[in-house]
């Protein structure tokens, strides 16, 4: 007769760029893409200036000049008395407006994140006294990226539309680690990601309130095509030096390993999501701001190669932020910024996760073109995580946009 004693610990061991939420489907989405939307909780209202924000193309027209923007985040995440800290950069974009009538853009950024690594150690001791010790690490590292052309056009002098035609691209990686008496047993597969979106926006000036401006803004994201999986599964094999990488040491060795299986997964991930935002100058350059947000994924899910056995099936955002924007050609250069938010996320076949946050930025506008400096700070603390129950993240970056006469000139000579 078989006696087995099991004593199983789970823990997280946060490195670079890791975060808990990375353990669910495809990793965790980028949030907070610049210190302007994550000092405001928001990506549809005014956060560059009075009337124009760089994440919503509906508002580009406002522009005079174009303008390059690029940030960088330095993120830690805390949990259970262990903490770790990342550095990334965050998001890359160019803007181009014309006669104020119309506009155009390009930008980079992450789109999900899948940095974790989960590990288990496990003691079993059997009858004839044997002991017998083995430990598993399963890891995910990288993610996908999207790139963005965007373009916006005023209507009339009260409406305006905008459009972004989004591109996912990139790759990740996930290893399974079976550590036997310190000898290590690798299983690795990569997934290639590709699909496509379409955001719309639209935003309104029409209306006041109390003789005050109100900007009502609106977004859908449409997937134009799903985005699929191809998916390259690696043999197995005995990390004989502990490198962690498959090599002419191992056995087997790399060229006596099998070529990878290839395998390709149509619509695992379909996204839509709706964001509603409205801003009320309530003073001369300052605004209170609302914005409510709403994504679900109907995608198949079919892979699930992912560390926790689940994903995210939808999310709902609230958030309530207040502005203040500098006076161009002033002594008043600052713009300031605050937000709170409140999120939840509905997990297939897993506890929901809900998450509150605050968010404070601070811009100091230099030049006659309306250059910034931006610094924002986000603190967020999630409940509900599945293993880990409680996070804290603090997320600060910083960031950089310069105006020029680019294109202008050519047009006026």
């Amino acid at each position: 007769m078989l006696n087995r004693k099991i004593i199983i610990i789970l823990f997280f061991s946060f490195l670079f760029s890791q975060n808990a939420m990375s353990g669910y489907g495809y990793g965790s989405s980028n949030d907070h893409s610049s210190p302007m939307t994550a000092g405001l909780s928001n990506n549809l209202l005014p956060s560059f200036k009075n009337n124009v924000s760089l994440s919503n193309p509906a508002s580009w027209h406002n522009l005079f000049f174009t303008y390059l923007s690029t940030s960088v985040n330095v993120q830690e995440s805390r949990f259970d008395s262990r903490s770790s800290t990342n550095f990334d950069l965050s998001n890359f974009q160019l803007i181009v407006p014309w006669k104020q009538k119309m506009s155009f853009g390009i930008s980079v950024e992450p789109y999900l994140s899948r940095e974790l690594t989960v590990s288990d150690s496990t003691l079993s001791t059997f009858t004839n006294n044997d002991i017998f010790e083995f430990s598993r690490v399963n890891k995910s590292s990288g993610g996908p990226s999207i790139v963005k052309f965007s373009n916006g056009y005023k209507l009339n002098e009260s409406e305006s539309l905008g459009s972004s035609l989004g591109f996912v691209f990139g790759s990740s990686r996930y290893v399974k680690n079976l550590i036997i008496d310190g000898q290590s047993h690798l299983l690795q597969s990569r997934d290639f990601f590709s699909g496509s979106n379409l955001d719309i926006y639209f935003l309104t000036t029409r209306f006041k309130f109390r003789d005050r401006p109100l900007i009502l803004s609106a977004s859908i994201q449409l997937p134009l095509s799903s985005i699929d999986i191809e998916n390259e599964s690696y043999q197995a094999f005995l990390d004989e030096n502990n490198n962690n990488y498959h090599d002419s040491n191992d056995f087997p060795n790399v060229g006596q390993a099998l070529l990878p299986v290839v395998r390709n997964y149509g619509n695992e991930m379909k996204i839509n999501s709706l964001n509603l935002g409205i801003d009320y100058q309530f003073n001369s350059r300052k605004h209170v701001q609302f914005q409510f947000a709403s994504s679900k994924d109907s995608g198949e899910h079919i892979l699930n190669n992912s560390i926790f056995s689940s994903y995210i099936e939808s999310s709902e955002n609230l958030s309530l932020s207040y502005a203040k924007f500098a006076k161009p050609l002033s002594k008043d250069r600052y713009n300031f910024r605050s937000s709170i938010y409140f999120k939840n996320y509905s997990i297939k076949n897993l506890e929901n996760i809900n998450e509150v946050g605050l968010g404070l930025g601070l811009g100091v506008v230099f030049g006659v073109v309306g250059n910034q400096i931006d610094f924002g700070f986000n603190v967020s603390k999630k409940n509900g995580i599945h293993l880990v129950n409680e996070e804290m993240v603090h997320t600060f970056s910083i960031g950089i946009t310069i105006g020029d006469l680019w294109f202008v000139k050519r047009r006026e000579t």
